[in-house]
């Protein structure tokens, strides 16, 4: 049984976590490990439980900016359970750790 140490898994209803729990697969992800490149097909959903992962925005000039980091109290990929099968930006590990991972279909 997945240990749900993620805040934002913490915060759902014991019913919704109890049906998600049995997907969630535990993994350690390593510092400067590219979970998503831009326009990728997502296929795996992340909830940082020590992980921090930024999420970097190519500009037109030619430069990248990280636009928002994701760690123990959110969720990297959620988008592709909206229909939003491919990443709007690069998705690297900052800080390594542990994170649940669900394998969207």
């Amino acid at each position: 049984m997945a240990d749900l140490t993620n805040r934002l898994l913490k915060a759902l209803a014991s019913s919704d976590a109890a049906a998600l729990q049995p997907h969630l697969k535990s993994v350690q992800l390593r510092q400067k490990q590219i979970l998503y490149e831009t326009g990728q097909p997502i296929t795996l959903v992340y909830f940082p439980t020590g992980a921090v992962i930024s999420l970097v925005v190519d500009l037109s000039s030619g430069a990248s900016v990280e636009a928002a980091m994701v760690g123990l109290d959110g969720v990297l990929g959620a988008s592709a359970a909206l229909d939003g099968r491919k990443s709007l930006n690069q998705a690297i590990v900052q800080l390594a750790g542990s994170s649940l991972v669900w394998r969207h279909r």
